[in-house]
């Protein structure tokens, strides 16, 4: 017989049981009994935005620096107010909620200065309650262009790049009308900017800060034109970063035969992308002939697993075969035994990965994190041990040889994986008992890992 639900054993009790309960819960949780302060406002929004503004004061007091360790905390408590204010004052009085937001989001820099953001976390609190403020300014009954000024003042604002949303999502608010008569309105104060510096050897950044809002405007509007002017209002000739992004908009509004002009001529040490997206327009414009070969040559000059499935994704059938015995041919070649196995796993020719990675077990780079743990785990879960093996050794050894011991938990678990495939026959690899001996005899005195080390 199935258990009933929490929900409906709730709603079946007496008000007075449940309200001894929260009464006992608030009684032990501070946050419970702040949740139940609020409910007793739910009927006078304006004390209940008082209540909210009164906890944001106190953030904005406050002395305290929140370091990389406690700052993501820090992060999850603005957002848990953010959402509260959402969703208890939002619906009852959306301007006065919008006040709210507003007021947050004009004191990021108290956040900013009194956090360790390097992790996001406070820049993404800033970015959710911008978009709170454009969702809860669209359900408010006031007039658009009132809107619009006040959106614009927020924006122009931004000293830390975390109000890019207001402009890059303003579709949430504004009809495209009010977008273009923004764009409009942008446009104007570029034109009068460059005018006033025309012939200085560098344009204020206000004219970068003005171009950027009309490009995340041109965004919210899918129209890559309004990116386009924005750039070429202060810089007629573009650096091959501005075209890339000028080629990358076109691309995305599907308009290809308009990037075409703007990946002639070579990018310098930015050709490598100019390729690809020239290779991109191609492909958008139907010119199969041309886009492969340019795929492959990008493979073939610098071999990834996302090159390769640039290359080999756009294929007919007919072709795929001969270009994935290509691929593996140049895979073959490489010196790096790590990269030649992840492309020859992505053709499926597992055996042929292990034999590179056994064979060249010595070259296997065990500074690169990122990419062979994975690749480890398939080829073991594939039972292809040996390869495993030689992975985990060179991923194990780089941590000891640096003495990195933030990374010595990560070192434990790769001996512990390397112990449960010991009984395998690793030949030509040495045995693990070889391999263990020889970790022992160089590594021997680095406590702090073997500590963590169980029955080894």
């Amino acid at each position: 017989m199935p258990t009933e639900n929490l929900a409906t054993f709730l709603r079946r009790q007496h008000a007075t049981t449940l309200a001894a309960i929260l009464l006992e819960l608030a009684n032990d949780h501070p946050d419970v009994h702040k949740r139940l302060q609020r409910l007793q406002l739910c009927d006078s929004p304006s004390k209940l935005a008082a209540a909210f503004k009164k906890t944001l004061a106190g953030w904005r007091r406050s002395q305290r620096y929140h370091d990389y360790k406690s700052v993501r905390a820090f992060a999850a408590k603005l957002e848990l107010w953010l959402d509260q204010v959402a969703r208890e004052l939002a619906p009852k009085d959306p301007a006065a909620a919008l006040d709210v937001f507003e007021a947050f989001i004009e004191a990021d820099e108290s956040f900013f200065e009194s956090a360790d953001d390097s992790g996001g976390d406070i820049g993404d609190a800033v970015r959710s309650a911008c978009r709170y403020w454009l969702d809860t300014a669209a359900r408010c009954e006031a007039p658009e262009a009132g809107l619009r000024e006040r959106l614009l003042k927020l924006a122009n604002a931004d000293a830390y790049g975390a109000r890019e949303g207001l402009f890059r999502e303003a579709n949430l608010l504004l009809s495209e009308q009010g977008m273009r008569e923004l764009v409009a309105e942008l446009e104007g104060k570029m034109a009068l900017l460059v005018a006033e510096h025309r012939g200085a050897s560098q344009l204020p950044y206000e004219v970068i800060k003005v171009s950027a809002a009309l490009s995340l405007i041109g965004e919210a509007l899918k129209d890559p034109d309004v990116k386009v002017r924005a750039i070429l209002s202060y810089r007629p000739d573009p650096n091959p970063m501005q075209k890339e992004a000028i080629v990358r908009a076109y691309l995305e509004a599907d308009r290809p035969e308009d990037a075409m002009k703007w990946l002639e001529g070579s990018w310098g040490h930015l050709d490598d992308r100019r390729q690809r997206l020239l290779a991109q327009a191609h492909g958008q414009l139907g010119n199969a002939e041309l886009s492969h070969p340019l795929r492959q040559a990008l493979f073939e000059k610098s071999p990834s697993i996302e090159a390769l499935r640039l290359w080999l994704d756009e294929l007919p059938p007919q072709q795929q075969v001969a270009s994935m015995e290509r691929a593996g041919h140049v895979a073959l070649t490489l010196p790096n035994p790590g990269l030649a196995a992840q492309i020859l796993v992505e053709l499926h020719r597992e055996a042929d990965a292990e034999a590179v990675l056994v064979d060249l077990a010595a070259a296997i780079d065990g500074a690169d994190y990122f990419m062979l743990p994975t690749l480890a785990k398939k080829l073991a879960e594939g039972g292809r041990l040996k390869a495993a093996t030689a992975i985990y050794r060179a991923l194990l050894l780089n941590i000891l040889e640096r003495a990195n011991a933030r990374a010595y938990g990560h070192a434990a678990r790769y001996l512990e994986r390397l112990q449960l495939m010991a009984p395998t026959d690793l030949a030509p690899l040495p045995p693990h008992e070889d391999f263990l001996a020889q970790l022992r005899s160089k590594h021997g005195r680095k406590t702090a890992f073997w500590s963590l080390v169980g029955g080894a």
